[in-house]
């Protein structure tokens, strides 16, 4: 008896010790000076929020904007064509071949990502080693572009397309929280967007894992950088061009441009989508958590409900079913 009660010791702590190597291998890439992405918050549920995030970033990267799409058409329609039946039948003969080449090509371009280091990867998930903030750099070569689109869309839409991830902050630079680098880099930055045009602005300052930068100091040291740099830039709380967003989490300072910050909801993804006219029950529609536009059937709450959302999905899950078979 002894001498199975000590192999089965063994046994559990050899296990035990195997999902700490684990769990150490996956926290390997973590947040660094030089990265550029996005940085996504979200309420307790962050596998989903990077879900919906890889979901969401990926939609809009691939999507080709209407001047791309113009340029297709002109140069469709320019280009002198033989008889219609002729190429209707070869469409139809090669329509084969298109598709397994497209599915060939959509295979290699998977396994050549998947191969690839983690820092050239497009979108890669990184540990910020805070709950409910998650970073995922990117190598975009002007992520604002990206968020601007998104937000822009969601605002004129009035679509909901995540479920879990609340805001959505474009990161162009990530440097160590150190008076002297902030100032450097912003400095950097700022010529950027303030030099060329006078522009209204404020600077939102949030802090977690830091005691050691001032509020008051930061605020007041990057805003004498903006005035220098255009002597007509003004400081507007309410209503601002641009919003310098400034967010130092442990050791690191993120530094994040965002235009028409409050007409955006503060880059609030559900907020944007919170529609005043028409408020809908997420218990009257069935959702479908694999397809973005059925997401959008549930009403954009308040980031003060999202909780109770998210505490009740097993209960609405349920029902649904119910009402389906009873349909």
């Amino acid at each position: 008896m002894e001498t199975n009660t000590v192999t089965n010791m063994r046994k559990r702590n050899y296990k035990y010790a195997g999902n700490r190597h684990d769990h150490k291998k996956r926290k390997q890439f973590v947040l660094e000076t030089g990265l550029t992405g996005f940085l996504c918050t979200c309420n307790f549920h962050e596998r989903g929020c990077v879900a919906d995030a890889y979901r969401l970033l990926n939609l809009f990267a691939d999507e080709k904007s209407e001047s791309d799409i113009k340029k297709e058409f002109e140069t469709s329609t320019s280009t002198n064509t033989f008889d219609d039946k002729v190429d209707k039948s070869l469409n139809v003969a090669n329509e084969i071949e298109d598709i397994s080449t497209a599915l060939e090509k959509e295979i290699s371009e998977l396994q050549t990502e998947r191969e690839m280091p983690l820092p050239s990867r497009k979108f890669q998930v990184v540990d910020t080693g805070v709950k409910n903030m998650i970073f995922i750099s990117s190598t975009l070569p002007n992520p604002l572009e990206l968020v601007t689109k998104i937000v822009s869309k969601l605002d004129r839409t009035k679509e909901q397309c995540t479920r879990y991830l609340l805001r959505l902050l474009p990161i162009e630079v990530i440097c160590k929280a150190y008076m002297d680098n902030i100032k450097t880099k912003a400095s950097d930055l700022f010529e950027k967007y303030f030099a060329q045009e006078p522009k209204t602005f404020s600077i939102i300052f949030n802090r977690r894992s830091n005691n050691s930068i001032k509020r008051n100091e930061i605020i007041e040291d990057l805003a004498e950088i903006i005035l220098k740099k255009n002597p007509g830039n003004k400081a507007d709380l309410k209503n601002p061009d641009i919003a310098v967003i400034v967010e130092v989490i442990r050791g690191f300072c993120l530094l994040s441009i965002a235009p028409h910050y409050y007409k955006f909801k503060k880059y609030n993804l559900l907020e944007i989508c919170n529609s005043t006219n028409s408020k809908i029950s997420p218990k009257a529609k069935s959702i479908n958590k694999d397809d973005c536009k059925d997401d959008s059937n549930i009403s954009a709450l308040d980031t003060v409900k999202q909780e109770e959302i998210i505490a009740d999905d097993k209960n609405l899950d349920t029902q649904i079913e119910k009402k389906e078979q009873i349909s």
